[in-house]
């Protein structure tokens, strides 16, 4: 899996991951570890990055485990992304990590957070898709 999540840094980088900077890390035990950067193009009015740029940089970082954990069989077709807000984070770099908790022929759920560079919790997503075919 780790081959395939390294492919997200070079080969298969959508638009939104250029964006975010989100890069594949490493993994620690069952966690996924990504780094991202916010620019001042994702600052809400307070100066803070903004929760929807949030929600995709984590919607982001969710897909491309699911995807990996798949083997690039299967392409995680959302249906739902609940997400929580713990903080403000500040623009600039951030950390991200991502468990799997189900990865099912029905449907798949990750779970995704953020955290400051002091390593406080920004904000939770849990994401649930429908594995569909890549073909």
């Amino acid at each position: 899996m780790e081959e395939l999540l390294e492919k997200f840094n070079e080969e298969f980088r959508g638009p939104s991951m250029e964006f975010f900077n989100l890069k594949y890390d490493s993994i620690e035990g069952e966690q996924i570890c990504f780094s991202c950067e916010f620019n001042n193009m994702s600052a809400n009015p307070m100066g803070f990055v903004q929760g929807g740029m949030i929600s995709a940089a984590l919607d982001d970082a969710t897909s491309a485990a699911m995807i990996a954990a798949y083997q690039e069989k299967k392409a995680p077709m959302s249906t739902n992304l609940n997400i929580s807000f713990h903080r403000p984070l500040a623009l600039g770099k951030a950390r991200m990590k991502v468990n799997l908790i189900k990865l099912g022929t029905r449907s798949a759920t990750s779970e995704g957070r953020v955290f400051n560079l002091e390593g406080k919790l920004v904000a939770t997503l849990m994401h649930t898709a429908q594995p569909v075919d890549v073909s």
